[in-house]
């Protein structure tokens, strides 16, 4: 699966002399940030690399703690067998299309937190936790009735070759875990909202260092625990998940401002969350849900092919948490100079954290071409003669990867710089119909109306890819060009 647990787009803490003033949307993470100069020239581009650094790191350490459930499942899973890894790929393809976009939604907690927060206003962050809570709980009742229908939907109509009633199975037991991960999505935007991002690292940490000792005690049967397989693995990945959102909840019920709330209040504010929300969750969705269908298409050519989509996907999302905690830091340096008024330090700091990005990317790519069974070996036995087609098929995936992964990273440097200038309407537009319409559409002409199979899938993940950092790219140089000045007086 595809992660994007926390894209965020913080806003500073401090906010620049003379600034207008902003909208809630943009207030996501309040984390210690220095001001940006008042002076029209811009700093300097080492000292710029240093904050961005500086403000990424400990987001990155959260996405990967976070995203490191999902890996531990995959390489516990894989050592099981291709048939088990590629029916869990198949479920988790039903699920994420869901989950992304839910938790698009649900990141417009942490911006109406930290706007209440930064206008001194303690009732106003009681009431917007509250709300996302309720938003979480109602969003939940939604999709649960949807997921055990899609498990029965995979256990009866499952391609030839696949294992539908596994498939099904994972997805009914780990589709438990959805309420506490939205819950968890509210309590942690009321606490980065409010200064406490670290808190949240240090309990995203805890949950993956369980789930690397749980996930494969439950599955294989380490000491007293029973030999559960597959639903092993999602038992731990639920357990996790419930005891993260419990222990946040208890740190938000101690460190939340007691505030009393007007009558219907609540009810006003989860009214402004949701339509805060949907955009994000759409734009979010939109590259979710091309990934996700490409994993749904994967599994008409088998197994193995299925087996090693999923395994590529682990590898490059994995990456792809580096880049991700970098636009963070992006979003708030853009969100700075712009409400400073200076659009030329804007575009030298959102084009600098586009570029670390796609380095980055570039230099992570070049073990997918020197040493890929490595990296794949991560998640499958590389020894097993069972796996060398799914070996080999991973391995032309990771090199095909190797060709979108830069821009991947463009892609969502130019997105979190966008919403750093109060842009989402139109991104989410130019997402949609590069992924869904440009990359989707040409991954299916070249899978199977030209015959090219799996790897045509992942061209049209290339294409889509590059078509949106292409469009997102123009739309921030325009958005960000120094105005002509004025023809003096004749």
């Amino acid at each position: 699966m595809r992660w994007h647990p926390a894209l965020l787009d913080p806003a500073p803490t401090t906010r620049p002399r003379r600034s207008p003033p902003r909208t809630p949307h943009h207030y996501t993470a309040r984390v210690p940030i220095p001001s940006p100069s008042t002076a029209p020239a811009p700093a300097r581009p080492p000292g710029e690399t240093a904050t961005l650094l500086r403000l990424a790191a400990p987001v990155i350490v959260s996405q990967f703690s976070v995203n490191a459930l999902s890996l531990i499942s995959t390489a516990v899973i894989g050592r099981l067998g291709p048939a088990e890894l590629a029916a869990v790929a198949y479920g988790n393809a039903a699920y994420y299309l869901g989950f992304i976009v839910l938790l698009g939604v649900m990141l417009s907690v942490a911006p109406r937190v930290a706007a209440a927060h930064g206008a001194g206003d303690p009732a106003g962050v009681n009431r917007a936790a509250r709300a996302g809570l309720l938003l979480a709980a109602l969003l939940s009742a939604a999709f649960l009735p949807v997921a055990f229908l899609a498990a029965h939907l995979l256990q009866t109509h499952a391609p030839e070759g696949l294992r539908g009633d596994l498939a099904g199975l994972y997805l009914r037991i780990y589709a438990l875990g959805m309420p506490a991960t939205l819950a968890f999505s509210a309590l942690r935007g009321a606490l980065e909202g409010t200064g406490h991002p670290r808190t949240v690292t240090a309990i995203a940490l805890g949950g993956a260092l369980l789930a690397a000792a749980l996930s494969p005690a439950l599955t294989f049967g380490w000491g007293p625990f029973p030999a559960l397989g597959v639903p092993g693995a999602a038992l731990t990945s639920v357990l996790v998940y419930w005891l993260s959102a419990a222990l946040l909840a208890a740190v938000v019920r101690a460190r939340m401002p007691a505030a009393p709330t007007e009558p219907g209040a609540v009810r006003a504010e989860l009214r402004t969350l949701a339509r805060l929300g949907w955009p994000i969750g759409l734009t979010l969705g939109a590259e979710g849900g091309l990934f996700t269908v490409t994993s749904l298409l994967m599994a008409r050519f088998g197994p193995d092919a299925l087996a090693a989509h999923n395994v590529a996907l682990q590898v490059i999302t994995a990456v792809f948490m580096v880049p991700l905690g970098l636009a963070t830091a992006t979003g708030i340096r853009v969100a700075h100079h712009h409400g400073a008024g200076n659009p030329l330090a804007a575009r030298r700091v959102g084009l600098l954290g586009g570029g670390i990005a796609v380095l980055i990317m570039l230099l992570v790519s070049l073990s997918y071409v020197f040493t890929p069974r490595t990296v794949i070996g991560v998640f499958v036995s590389v020894q097993d003669p069972a796996n060398a087609r799914l070996i080999a098929q991973a391995a032309t995936f990771l090199l095909i990867a190797t060709l979108f992964q830069a821009f991947d990273g463009l892609q969502v440097s130019m997105a979190a710089s966008l919403r750093g200038l109060q842009d989402t309407r139109v991104p989410m537009l130019i997402s949609l119909g590069a992924y869904w319409v440009v990359g989707l559409g040409s991954g299916v002409l070249l899978a199977f109306g030209l015959g090219v199979g799996p790897r045509g899938l992942w061209f049209g993940l290339c294409v889509g890819l590059m078509c949106t950092a292409a469009l997102l790219l123009a739309r921030f140089l325009h958005h960000t060009r120094t105005p002509a000045p004025a023809a003096p007086a004749s």
